[in-house]
């Protein structure tokens, strides 16, 4: 994610554009800009602007992200990414393909990366 507006800013080169947020307020944030926007149209906003209709850019400013994305452990306001991160319509977002197995009525669990151990088909 990037800090200042981006044109054409995805996950992934050509991929799909992010889900809106939700202020602290309930209405619905948009993370990019309108289509008919006079300098950049259908722009991603970039986390500064995210953050600061929210309302929470503190008048320091703040680092795109920390050095090496070491954050400081249980530090939520060190700079733009953890912020972010640490809202709780970004904390609750579920991956695409969660959400589809669950609306079609299915159990969708993730196991971690790596842990054989946890894995419910080593268990047998």
């Amino acid at each position: 994610m990037t800090k200042n507006p981006s044109e054409g800013w995805t996950h992934q080169k050509g991929g799909a554009r992010m889900r809106n947020g939700q202020l602290p307020n309930g209405e619905t944030q948009e993370l990019y800009f309108d289509d008919n926007h006079p300098s950049m149209p259908g722009w991603f906003k970039g986390m500064e602007c995210i953050i600061k209709e929210r309302g929470l850019w503190p008048l320091s400013g703040l680092l795109a992200q920390c050095e090496g994305f070491k954050c400081e452990p249980g530090c939520t306001n060190c700079c733009c990414r953890r912020l972010l991160f640490s809202q709780p319509d970004f904390v609750a977002q579920k991956s695409q393909l969660e959400e589809f197995v669950t609306s079609r009525g299915h159990i969708c669990d993730f196991y971690p990366k790596y842990h054989c151990e946890l894995n419910f088909i080593e268990q047998y």
